[in-house]
C-alpha cells in the first residue's frame, strides 16, 4: 500500500519575516463577509479629500478582493470636472465598499475603500470587551452608567 501524507499550511505556521509579513483581513460592516485582504492597515493609508475614501496603492501593497462588480458611475466634482468610478460591492449583501478609477481592475493603480464600509473585526469574533481565559471561562469588561434613580423590585 502506498504511503500517504497530508500537509497543511496556514498563515500561523509561516515564519514571520517582520511586520511586512502580516496580512490584514477586512470584512463588510453590514454582513461580515470578507471583502479585502491586504498587507497594510487601511488606517495608515492616505484619504481622499473629496469623499474620505482610503487610497490603497496596488503597486506598493497587496490587494486581494472578494467583491462583485457594481457598475460605472459618473460624479460631478466641481465645475466642469467629472470623476469616473467603477464600483465594487460586497458579495454577501451588495453593499458598495470600494471603487477604482480604471475600468480594468488589474490596470487600476489604486483601490479606494469607502470610509466606514469595512471593519477589521469579523462578526464571528469576540468583541474587544470579551477575553477568553483558561478552563473555558471568559472575562468581560463592562462600563455601566447610572442614568436615573428608579427603584427596582425583585
Amino acid at each position: 500500500m502506498p504511503k500517504r501524507t497530508t500537509h497543511t499550511y496556514s498563515s500561523e505556521d509561516a515564519r514571520p519575516d517582520g511586520p511586512e509579513s502580516e496580512l490584514f483581513v477586512y470584512y463588510c460592516k453590514h454582513c461580515a463577509s470578507h471583502v479585502l485582504i491586504t498587507d497594510t492597515q487601511l488606517q495608515k493609508m492616505p484619504k481622499r479629500k473629496t469623499d474620505k475614501a482610503y487610497a490603497l496603492d496596488k503597486n506598493k501593497y497587496l490587494a486581494r478582493l472578494n467583491i462583485n462588480e457594481s457598475g460605472k458611475v459618473l460624479l460631478k466634482r466641481g465645475e466642469g470636472k467629472l470623476e469616473k468610478q467603477f464600483r465594487m460591492a460586497c458579495i454577501g449583501c451588495g453593499l458598495f465598499v470600494c471603487y477604482r478609477s480604471e475600468e480594468d481592475l488589474e490596470s487600476a493603480p489604486f483601490i479606494y475603500v469607502v470610509d466606514g464600509a469595512v471593519s477589521s473585526i469579523s462578526a464571528e469574533t469576540n468583541p474587544q470587551v470579551v477575553f477568553m481565559m483558561s478552563l473555558g471561562l471568559c472575562k468581560v469588561h463592562l462600563s455601566v452608567k447610572k442614568r436615573n434613580k428608579r427603584e427596582v423590585q425583585v
